[in-house]
């Protein structure tokens, strides 16, 4: 089970820095070896693997020491190391707002025993996009591994980091269906799907890569299908003009409308500079969602939603 596995190596940490503290201090690399990869490793991010694990990755303008990479190659989170020790807040501002002008979902910041992980899209002030903070010598190994676990890859990798409150274990691999890709008992094609019928929003979207996003509102067709199409290279930000009136915005860098008004809901879009303006309801959610994969010329038919049982 990875949170028995986790503690073990959190135990293993505490120990080094009791042990050899002194040592960690006088030098990042040394830190990281023995401190930071242990954890990364644990948590599947295999910081030997380039197609996991980038280091040295440049960011806005800066480096992040590892950037956490996503199926796509594209970086999911920037993380910053320092020696054991170092004071970390006179290097939070900077990662953060780097990751963040590089659409970098999350950054992190940590000297092996303090961490600190951010969302750094989301539209708050920064302590508010705070979802980790944690320091491994005053607490408990259990605890350690809860928190940690919003590192774990397929967690951080989804984009919708959750932190844990039970213990996890990897889940078994999953098999693609064969074509077509979608079951058409509980599947069904996007072009078919008639919102006015519907109480509840279907509870997942699938697209022709095969990936699929949990749905739990509305608006959350319109953030996902932008999320997918911009990592596809189908919408750029020459595209926020194309859905925007005068007046309104369906999506932008900022939260402010053409008229001068703030978003009323602003979401950001994993894996992008961009927030979508998610006041809508279930009818404009979907027709949104239509009028974005149709202006980027995708196949309605291709794109399924598994519909929630009555």
């Amino acid at each position: 089970m990875l949170l028995d596995e986790l503690i073990e190596v959190i135990e293993t940490v505490k120990q080094r820095i009791n042990d050899h503290g002194s040592a960690l201090r006088e030098n990042e690399i040394r830190t990281r070896m023995a401190l930071i990869d242990p954890l990364l490793q644990i948590l599947g991010w295999d910081t030997s693997d380039p197609s996991l694990v980038m280091p040295e990755y440049n960011v806005s303008g800066g480096k992040a020491d590892y950037a956490l990479l996503s199926q796509k190659g594209h970086p999911t989170a920037a993380i910053e190391a320092k020696r054991l020790e170092e004071p970390l807040q006179s290097h939070l501002l900077q990662m953060v707002s780097y990751s963040a002008m590089a659409g970098i979902k999350y950054a992190g910041i940590t000297d092996g025993n303090q961490w600190e992980l951010y969302d750094v899209l989301r539209p708050a002030a920064l302590e508010d996009r705070r979802i980790l903070e944690l320091k491994i010598s005053d607490t408990s190994p259990y605890l350690c591994a809860l928190k940690l676990l919003l590192l774990w890859r397929p967690n951080l990798s989804s984009g919708r980091a959750e932190k844990a409150y039970t213990p996890i274990a990897f889940p078994p691999p999953k098999v693609q269906p064969d074509p077509p890709f979608f079951d058409p008992v509980k599947w069904v094609p996007l072009s078919e799907f008639e919102a006015h019928r519907a109480k509840k929003p279907p509870e997942f979207i699938r697209f022709p890569d095969g990936s699929e996003h949990l749905l739990q509102n509305w608006y959350e067709l319109v953030v996902h299908t932008i999320g997918w199409l911009w990592s596809i290279g189908a919408i750029t930000m020459a595209d926020i003009s194309d859905f925007s009136s005068k007046s309104r915005y369906l999506f932008h860098t900022e939260t402010v409308h053409p008229s001068g008004k703030p978003f009323i809901s602003p979401k950001p879009v994993a894996g992008t500079p961009l927030i979508v303006e998610a006041n809508l309801s279930k009818v404009e959610s979907v027709k949104r969602t239509n009028a974005l994969l149709t202006h980027c010329k995708q196949d309605l038919t291709r794109i399924q939603l598994k519909i929630k049982p009555k």
